[in-house]
């Protein structure tokens, strides 16, 4: 069978009906083996993960790598994870990729992009459970979809563990938290989540499409730990280099993560 299927590749090749088109700029490529992503040379090094020189904790880009050190913020103010995962920085091509997929409301882009992240956290312990961070329910009427969700599904298919986002809840509607200082951020998150009561004894693997503060992972996380998980870790597509200006942000719903 597989001499038949490299005939037929041959046979393609040679007719130019093996090109694709790649999945960011739509540009016509013809693809170098069936396992590759699907982009063009140029998209597939504009999208490689960049998550060098960054907290290990936190994912906070560092001017001076501090090898498996944290952060300064992180030992100050130690996140409640036990492991953290991202792709690449909130930038450039990968955050124009996320848009798309959050706000032109393609599902296909974020399977994608799930697909990605999955690459990000191959070396995790593999969970009892994958739970994407909810939204409140007025907010999914409105959007129709949770990224985090979607992004979580190839991520659990990738790590053979169930996807559970019944597992955590956001019972009670909060503020964006675009444009809200660090203190706002945690105050519009207070007894924002509940988690499920059988939660308890699983290890937890928390999706969401980006971190910016990590308000929202915080109080998720200490929702799924009050409630019996004896850990939990995070995986993230994005990591944003920092807290965007408020005057950047405030009034542009696609300007930064929410």
């Amino acid at each position: 069978m597989s001499l038949v299927l490299q005939i037929l590749r041959r046979l393609l090749a040679a007719a130019s009906l093996d090109e694709r088109r790649c999945a960011f700029c739509r540009g016509v490529y013809s693809p170098q083996s069936s396992s590759d992503a699907p982009f063009c040379p140029v998209c597939r090094s504009l999208l490689e993960p960049r998550n060098q020189d960054s907290c290990p904790r936190c994912g906070q880009p560092l001017s001076v790598p501090t090898g498996p050190a944290p952060c300064g913020d992180c030992l100050t103010s130690p996140p409640p994870w036990r492991h953290f995962r991202f792709y690449a920085p909130y930038a450039g091509a990968f955050r124009s990729l996320l848009l798309r997929g959050k706000f032109r409301r393609d599902l296909a882009v974020l399977h994608l992009v799930g697909r990605l992240l999955a690459q990000a956290c191959a070396d995790l312990p593999v969970p009892d459970a994958v739970v994407p961070v909810p939204l409140h329910p007025d907010r999914l009427r409105k959007r129709g979809f949770n990224q985090s969700q979607e992004l979580a599904r190839p991520l659990a298919g990738f790590l053979g563990a169930p996807l559970a986002p019944f597992l955590l809840r956001r019972p009670h509607p909060t503020r964006h938290q675009v444009g809200l200082s660090r203190e706002e951020r945690r105050a519009n998150l207070h007894g924002a989540f509940r988690a499920h009561a059988s939660v308890r004894g699983k290890t937890i693997l928390l999706v969401d499409d980006t971190l910016t503060t990590g308000t929202t992972l915080r109080r998720a996380v200490e929702a799924l730990l009050a409630q019996g998980a004896p850990a939990v870790d995070v995986a993230v597509a994005a990591r944003t280099p920092g807290v965007f200006p408020q005057s950047d942000s405030a009034r542009n719903p696609q300007g930064q993560p929410s």
